[in-house]
């Protein structure tokens, strides 16, 4: 079984999975962290290693942080080195974590981390630059679908 944990800076974490409730209903394999100004970094350290280590036997956790050498991102990666049995994938975006835990079980971890990493590449679009694109063509081509 496969847990995600929503690591972010503030409350930003919280605001990830209500907005994921919103869409897909209630999950029950998502908890989140959040990084505030009333932690240091022994406590934020001490409360993300709790979460990592009290797992169920069959559990694997995989790790969302929103940014790439943020406070958060470092703890958890100084917790990898230390545990070695969970992922952490940085730069998250709403794209990547409805890939990520709508995916289900149907996809090894490493194609499921490589479609969430797709999906959150595939989700940032420039969208003047893609109507300049597409200025001349028909009203039908621009809509865009999800």
């Amino acid at each position: 079984m496969r847990h995600f944990l929503i690591a972010t800076h503030g409350e930003l974490s919280k605001a990830f999975i209500e907005t994921l409730e919103l869409i897909a209903g209630k999950t029950t394999n998502v908890s989140y962290f959040g990084m505030t100004k009333l932690k240091s970094g022994d406590l934020a350290t001490e409360e993300l290693k709790k979460i990592l280590t009290t797992k169920k036997e069959d559990e694997h956790f995989i790790v969302l942080t929103d940014i790439f050498g943020g406070s958060v991102t470092n703890i958890c990666t100084e917790l990898l080195m230390d545990f070695k049995d969970f992922d952490i994938i940085t730069g998250l975006n709403l794209p990547m974590m409805l890939t990520l835990i709508l995916s289900g079980d149907e996809l090894s971890v490493e194609d499921m981390i490589e479609e969430g990493v797709r999906s959150a590449k595939e989700g940032i679009i420039h969208i003047n630059k893609l109507l300049e694109a597409q200025k001349g063509s028909t009203e039908d081509d621009l809509i865009i679908t999800d």
